[in-house]
């Protein structure tokens, strides 16, 4: 039998008169452990699943703590890249996290290449847990240039498939991970191809004299399971056929004569049933079974020496909805066996969405918003909302990442989960089955326990960003300067100016900084004497390395049919804007390309349109055969740039990726530059958004210091241009009721309306206004947020426009 030690959140000092000693000892340390070290979470919602070049992504980003997912207030800053096909970071984004929840975009250069582009996000804070704890996903990305249209103007489905001659990954995983003699034993198995995607398989497993024991058959994107009571001296082979008819044999896990096994059952939906287990052989003392959640003990009961056997039934509503992890231990808090479940309380919050059945295009769209929480109360909360016309962007809901797959599930679990929302759509006796198969093939992505019980501290090498910061040190003659005065100031937006003295070891720092990405400072230290040995260092943080691929994100399927009718509408988007003058797209270039041509190629340009893709380009070459003793003489003499005070009049200027100030142009000298691109007009103007209205230059210098993000002038004086916050587009939504809208132009947006902000009030409710576009056809409006208990919300609500 079991004794129950505890069921339900409880301080140590709650229970620890009631609780042996070891269960004392595990929680102690667990909730030190949690204590020190938080689990933030970024989970990110976009306006669609799929983009293509030229269109813009936007996002909301929400910033949880812990199990609770409460909207965090331990970091003030969230981190977000574009990482392109060759896995390098494309763009990179600071946004500042107010109440938990930031909002941002990326403008896609119709220049872009197609191909699976990811996104993560993260905090600072989050970088000690490496990068399996970033929010990634992947986004797929097309471009209308790379197709040509027959006559006929249909597309071609076909899609050109990479063949291997690898067999599929096939894994036997026993649960409670012991298989032991005599003792009736649950086995499940994932099959998965070289792409990482599950694939179908079946069998029978047979014993050493090959005699049939049990046959399998994969139920669930390559997983299954079948049970096993193993005999002493067999030796288990699976024989496997795969999905193509070939085949292979392997041997299962051995099994021991000492041991434990656990066999749960979570049919139930309030309960959980458990079985515990002793081998022929393994000695009876006593043990330990403690469920955890987030880093916090919900379950924990110890079994009296002397029985093979014991059970428990668990309510379910002790824990909260999500993963949790059953642990048992051994008299010495050892951990023995480890088995995961996911628990559904059914608590989300119920969100409902009023309007009327059906509009008309153009027609201004009410919807009325009323958030409850599981006891049917109003709830304030943080939402926002994407509305898509489904005909042009047809969507796959079981391989749509939510903020519940992510939150409660995908973040938690190690490797790629196909098909995340499966499990939370359309919910049955058969996706639940299916959900325990992957707790039993997944493994646990939070903690360990060996690290936790040994006492082993992981060093936090990244804090909290609670705003921006700038920070350095300063030494003279190599020894640190205490007392020095430095000036930080900028007259980039506003002029201001800030004063510091460094402490005893030479260090300084600027906290609570609120600027916008790419302003210039100049940081500068002064003593009294010595000043030409004074030297001055920025702190610079480098970002997190990008790899092949992070293992534990989920691979955003979309089928061929699905992206080509997604790019026929976008084609006709962009043609329909180049009538009226908005966003010029390339594909309208095509017939005044110039074959054979040489492109000119500008080695370490950082052009957000990539490198030579500019209205006019000077390479090298064309640099060293200008004429002037300065830029702008050599600018003078070969464009018909207008200048103002040594600067070009009107224009952006862009140094090595960064926006610098006009008197920065006049510094800069022909033999110091690799390339220059002129930006004149849309085209390629739009990806850079309001700052090159008026066109820009775009300079790469030979001597690529972006590297180091900041320029040494003279002794003590340094400018740099650090990562500030990026400015969010607003999304435009036409208003046709508003006499000044272009009624003429055909609306043909995918993305009828976005919206980051939304708050219910006091009642639970909040209201949304916009217009439909010209395409008739299903709506599909999906809306997600959080409540200020940590309560998830996700609803997807269709209507007609006619």
């Amino acid at each position: 039998m079991m004794v129950v030690l505890l069921t339900g959140l409880a301080e140590p000092s709650a229970y620890a008169q009631t609780i042996n000693e070891s269960v004392k000892n595990i929680t102690t340390k667990l909730n030190s452990y949690t204590a020190a070290y938080s689990t933030e979470k970024v989970y990110l919602q976009f306006d669609k699943p799929y983009y293509a070049a030229g269109d813009t992504i936007y996002f909301k980003a929400y910033v949880t703590l812990s199990t609770q997912h409460k909207l965090s207030a331990l970091s003030g800053v969230v981190n977000i890249d574009l990482i392109n096909p060759a896995n390098k970071i494309s763009r990179s984004i600071k946004l500042p996290v107010i109440a938990g929840v930031a909002w941002g975009d990326f403008a896609l250069a119709d220049t872009l290449k197609g191909g699976s582009y990811r996104i993560r996000a993260y905090t600072n804070w989050m970088r000690n847990e490496g990068e399996n704890s970033f929010f990634e996903h992947i986004i797929p990305v097309g471009t209308t240039t790379t197709q040509s249209i027959p006559e006929n103007g249909e597309r071609s489905n076909k899609t050109i498939v990479k063949t291997t001659s690898k067999k599929p990954d096939v894994q036997f995983l026993p649960e409670g991970g012991s298989l032991v003699i005599g003792n009736y034993s649950k086995i499940a198995f994932k099959a998965v191809n070289p792409d990482g995607q599950g694939t179908d398989i079946k069998g029978t497993v047979t014993d050493d004299i090959g005699t049939e024991v049990c046959t399998f058959a994969s139920t669930h994107l390559g997983m299954g399971a079948f049970n096993l009571v193993p005999q002493a001296g067999k030796i288990y082979k699976a024989n496997i056929t795969y999905a193509d008819g070939t085949t292979n044999t392997t041997e299962l896990p051995k099994a021991a004569n000492t041991g434990y096994t656990i066999n749960l059952n979570n049919t139930n939906p309030d309960t959980i049933r458990l079985r515990i287990s002793a081998g022929s052989e393994s000695t009876l003392d006593k043990l330990t079974l403690v469920a955890q959640s987030g880093g916090i003990i919900y379950y924990a009961a110890e079994s009296t020496s002397g029985n093979k056997f014991f059970t428990a039934v668990i309510p379910k509503n002790k824990f909260p909805t999500g993963i949790a992890q059953f642990t048992l231990f051994n008299e010495k808090g050892e951990p023995l066996n480890e088995r995961l479940v996911f628990i559904n309380n059914n608590d989300e919050l119920k969100l409902t969405v009023q309007s009327r059945g059906s509009y008309a295009t153009r027609q201004k769209v009410k919807l009325e918003l009323y958030a409850k929480d599981k006891n049917a109360k109003p709830v304030t909360g943080s939402f926002s909302i994407a509305v898509v016309d489904e005909t042009k962007v047809p969507i796959d809901e079981q391989n749509e990442n939510t903020i519940l797959s992510d939150l409660l599930l995908t973040s938690d679990l190690r490797g790629n989960i196909e098909s995340p929302n499966y499990y939370f759509t359309n919910i049955t006796d058969k996706t639940n089955a299916d959900l325990d198969l992957l707790m039993l093939t997944q493994g646990y992505r939070r903690f360990e326990w060996k690290q936790i019980l040994n006492n082993t501290d992981q060093a936090m090498l990244y804090q909290p960003e609670k705003s921006l910061t700038i920070s350095g040190k300063i030494t003279k003659n190599g020894k640190p300067v205490p007392n020095g005065k430095i000036t930080l100031f900028t007259t980039s937006g506003g002029a201001f100016l800030l004063d510091t003295l460094s402490d005893a070891n030479g260090r300084f720092v600027f906290r609570d900084l609120q600027f916008g990405d790419s302003t210039k400072f100049v940081v500068q230290s002064k003593v009294t004497k010595g000043q030409d040995n004074i030297v001055l260092e920025l702190d610079t943080i480098m970002p997190p390395t990008v790899t092949a691929g992070n293992l534990g994100i989920g691979k955003t399927a979309v089928s061929s049919t699905d992206m080509a009718t997604y790019l026929q509408n976008q084609e006709q988007l962009f043609r329909e804007q180049l009538k009226y003058g908005i966003n010029k797209n390339s594909l309208v270039l095509k017939e005044v390309i110039i074959k054979g041509q040489k492109e000119k190629i500008i080695p370490h340009s950082q052009n957000l349109n990539g490198a030579g893709n500019a209205d006019i380009v000077f390479t090298e070459k064309d640099i060293d055969k200008m004429i002037g003793g300065n830029l702008e003489a050599a600018l003078r003499g070969a464009t018909h740039l207008r200048f103002r005070n040594g600067a070009p009049e009107g224009m952006a200027i862009v140094v090595d990726g960064t926006f610098v100030d006009a008197d920065v142009f006049d510094t800069l000298h022909p033999d110091d530059i690799e390339g220059i691109e002129i930006i004149t007009g849309p085209h390629y103007g739009a990806i850079y958004g309001s700052r090159m209205a008026g066109g820009g230059i775009i300079i790469t210098t030979r001597k690529a210091r972006k590297a180091n993000n900041y320029y040494r002038y003279a002794p003590g004086v340094v400018t740099y241009m650090p990562k500030g916050y990026y400015k969010a587009r607003e999304f435009y939504s036409p208003q046709y009721d508003n006499p000044k809208t272009n009624q003429k132009m055909a609306d043909l947006r995918s993305t009828i309306y976005w919206q980051p902000n939304i708050i219910t009030d006091k009642d639970g409710k909040a209201s949304i206004e916009y217009f439909n576009a010209d395409g008739k056809g299903t709506y599909r409006v999906v809306i997600e947020g959080i409540d200020t208990d940590g309560n998830l919300g996700r609803q997807v609500y269709r209507y007609k426009v006619e």
